[in-house]
């Protein structure tokens, strides 16, 4: 990121401390003020050593400014107030009224090993505000400790006090800078709408690229997201930096597996982070298939970006936001209509994403390879798992545009008439899977459908011993009788 300084040249340099508007990065440095010509209206008789002074700093967010710092107020500088953040102020051991000035550091690596016990710290308030008071005369460290989440910090810098004044003709003993933090934002997404179990679904995770300037490079960054373990990792559809689609040679992929916590690693290496443009939009997909619903409905996810801080060199970890999917069971039970504690075997069934009974839609579903479902001894069949109805890509799913799943019987068990409405409508939504579930005595990731069948209709025989069975007796001997009578006349004939 680009350092501006204020430059005052004269006959020789004097007490020059560039303070930062773009990163919080200043340089500084100066010459002896001895050396000064009077012209320049500064020496070093003109110091006060019995005085002390201030450093103030209003932290701003925002892309840097190519404006030249003063050290003193200023109007109108662009950016956002940035609270939450922590400075720690060092006092070097250089003695400005032996000499020093000659001595001055440049950068925060050229006073390492200056460094003294004398410290400060202090917390931008919701103005961006931090000040540091009643400091002694001297060269100081200013290092941010503590950012919020998502804030790149800036690189520490050097500030003396006094420094000369925007005029060039006195020394400002209260010196104020406005250090500027950029803002990084990692976002995750989720398309699982209508996935069921095994169906292969997306993540991305989305971040911005920290920004840099002349002479700086981003040295590393990597995209982290540790799946549950009911997720089977599928392969990665796209890496981009801006617009530009990365090529797999660009990075390097660890699959998740036991021995990495099933965690998926996708590391840009030296070709990729040469596509990468200061502050560019980031972005990785990947595919998953949940495998099984497991012992809760909902499954979270969230990842991790890591990049090296151009500024510090120091490693910046920032999470996602958490996205929720949500699959449960569909357990259906088929019961005789008249003798609610029969069940029965054989119903067969299959299933569609519909929206109502007599709108099927595409269809029927396959889910986890099965399209075909029967009910088994216990006159039931569960389907696990089916995508819920009222949350989708990580959002609610008002009533009206809320899908529905329905049942349609096929075949009825043996003996028993398919019913009048062969399709059966079911709301699969968080509270109906919990609710119907507790009731039928089942867990809160099922939801139980109870379907009746009847018998099918038969001739009315008549029973043994009933007025049929006279009848037919007394037809009978009346042949017999008729039969005896006409033998006997054939005989006298």
């Amino acid at each position: 990121m680009t350092v501006v300084s204020r430059t005052v040249r004269s006959v020789s340099f004097a007490a020059i401390i560039g303070l930062s508007l773009g990163v919080s990065a200043p340089g500084a440095f100066a010459a002896d003020p001895t050396e000064i010509a009077q012209s320049d209206g500064v020496n070093k008789a003109n110091i006060d050593f019995g005085k002390t002074g201030s450093i103030t700093l209003y932290k701003k967010k925002g892309a840097e400014s190519s404006n030249s710092a003063t050290g003193e107020q200023m109007d109108g500088v662009p950016g956002t107030a940035l609270p939450g953040v922590t400075y720690k102020l060092t006092k070097l051991d250089y003695d400005l009224q032996k000499g020093d000035w000659a001595k001055f550091p440049k950068t925060a690596a050229d006073a390492k090993g200056h460094e003294t016990t004398t410290t400060k710290e202090a917390t931008t308030d919701a103005e961006g505000k931090a000040s540091f008071d009643d400091l002694d005369l001297g060269i100081y460290l200013v290092e941010e400790t503590k950012a919020p989440n998502g804030i790149v910090a800036g690189a520490p810098f050097i500030v003396s006090v006094p420094m000369v004044n925007d005029a060039s003709d006195a020394w400002n003993y209260d010196v104020i800078a406005y250090p500027k933090n950029t803002e990084t934002k990692t976002e995750k997404t989720v398309k699982d709408a209508d996935k069921n179990i095994q169906d292969l679904y997306s993540y991305t995770i989305t971040a911005d690229a920290p920004t840099w300037g002349q002479g700086k490079s981003l040295q590393k960054f990597v995209f982290n997201d540790q799946l549950d373990p009911r997720l089977a990792f599928d392969k990665v559809t796209e890496v981009k930096a801006g617009n530009t689609v990365l090529n797999p040679t660009d990075y390097t992929v660890d699959a998740p597996s036991a021995g990495n916590n099933n965690t998926l690693t996708v590391t840009l290496n030296s070709a990729g982070l040469g596509k990468v443009a200061s502050g560019a939009k980031m972005s990785l997909t990947f595919n998953v298939k949940r495998k099984e619903v497991g012992n809760t409905t909902e499954l979270k996810n969230k990842g991790t970006v890591i990049f090296t801080n151009p500024n510090t060199g120091s490693d910046v970890n920032n999470d996602t936001n958490e996205v929720v999917t949500y699959h449960g069971k569909l357990k259906v039970v088929k019961k005789d209509g008249k003798e609610a504690n029969k069940v029965l075997q054989g119903a067969e069934f299959e299933l569609y994403q519909c929206t109502s009974a007599s709108d099927l839609g595409n269809g029927p579903l396959t889910v986890n390879g099965t399209n075909k479902w029967s009910t088994g001894d216990d006159g039931s069949v569960t389907i696990d798992g089916l995508h819920v109805t009222d949350f989708a890509d990580n959002k609610e799913i008002a009533a009206p545009d809320r899908k529905k799943f329905c049942l349609k019987e096929t075949k009825a068990p043996a003996g028993y008439a398919l019913p009048d409405k062969p399709v059966t409508e079911i709301e699969f939504t968080r509270d109906n899977i919990k609710k119907t579930g507790e009731l039928a005595g089942d867990d809160e990731i099922t939801l139980v459908s109870e379907i009746n069948n009847i018998k099918r209709d038969t001739p009315n025989l008549p029973m043994t011993g009933g007025a049929g069975v006279g009848i037919l007796a007394a037809i009978g001997a009346a042949i017999v009788a008729a039969g005896v009578w006409f033998a006997r006349r054939s005989s006298r004939d």
